[in-house]
């Protein structure tokens, strides 16, 4: 081969030429194309680099999310910029767009989802920062909510204490449409707890349920006006019907040969696990002075 035919070679393979030429075979067409891919790599791997160097990302979920969101916006301009090029035959053009439009709503998948959960948490049964949800069966505290992502402070799956785990856990919004979830918002921010005692069965349990009483109605602070509050504010957008809202002890005779206990009373998110621990201090209390209540300990 003369020094003739590899200039017009080399000539021939030239993008410049490839893409000034109107009249390209298929082999020519895929050259083209190679050269397009790496033309978008390239640009794409220089953008995440200046980005990176200019605002570093917070963590590997927050990283992880603006890449992938990169690649589908290169992925998107290239494709729509390279289609008339590659493509020049209109007779075929609305079939490739109508294809590539396709694989592209299937590649984004993910990211419409996150779209459509973002809409959904913003709406009036989402959820906002301070509130305490439960999805897949994780529970924490809402601390972000991003236009892809939302951040959960996680909460201890004890569910007798509520407290926090101090780790933070990302979930992509698409979660709020594939899982259900559970709220507990400032709106309406208590829950019922129950707190079992178990006593033997020759106690005096008139006298240990008199006393439990006691305690629920002195000890708890959460005072009815307060719910009656929160009942109505949330009755704005929900059909509410709390029924009772005192404290109530339940005695019950148990298989076993005990007496159980059970105390139900309503009681803020945030203070399950103090309420618990005023409610243990006095009846160890109360029961200590009495000879006749025993608490059951096997």
């Amino acid at each position: 081969m003369g020094s003739g035919s590899i200039k017009e070679f080399y000539l021939d393979l030239n993008p410049l030429t490839l893409l000034r030429s109107s009249n390209r075979e298929f082999a020519e067409t895929l050259i083209l194309f190679a050269y397009m891919v790496v033309f978008a790599v390239i640009c794409y791997k220089i953008t995440m680099f200046l980005v990176e160097r200019i605002k570093p990302a917070l963590d590997p979920v927050h990283e992880y999310n603006r890449r992938k969101v990169a690649r589908m916006g290169f992925l998107l301009v290239f494709a729509i910029a390279y289609l008339p090029v590659i493509f020049s035959s209109l007779s075929l053009l609305p079939t490739v767009l109508g294809l590539a439009g396709a694989g592209i709503v299937i590649s984004l998948k993910e990211v419409w989802l996150n779209m459509v959960g973002w809409f959904m948490i913003m709406g009036a049964n989402g959820f906002k920062v301070g509130d305490r949800i439960e999805i897949d069966s994780i529970k924490g505290d809402v601390v972000n909510i991003g236009f892809f992502k939302f951040t959960l402070l996680e909460i201890a799956q004890d569910p007798r204490f509520e407290q926090s785990t101090n780790r933070l856990i990302h979930f992509p919004n698409y979660n709020i449409v594939l899982y259900r979830f559970f709220i507990v918002s400032e709106t309406m921010d208590f829950v019922w707890d129950e707190f079992k005692v178990y006593l033997e069965l020759k106690s005096n349990w008139e006298k240990a349920e008199k006393i439990c009483t006691q305690i629920l109605n002195e000890e708890l602070v959460l005072a009815p006006e307060l719910v009656e509050s929160k009942i109505r504010e949330m009755s704005k957008n929900y059909l509410v019907r709390l029924g009772k809202t005192t404290p109530i002890v339940y005695t019950s005779l148990e298989p076993e040969g005990t007496i159980l206990m059970c105390l139900r009373y309503l009681t803020p998110i945030r203070s399950k696990r103090l309420n618990r621990i005023l409610i243990s201090k006095e009846i160890l209390t109360k029961f200590k002075e009495e000879n006749d209540i025993y608490i059951y300990t096997h």
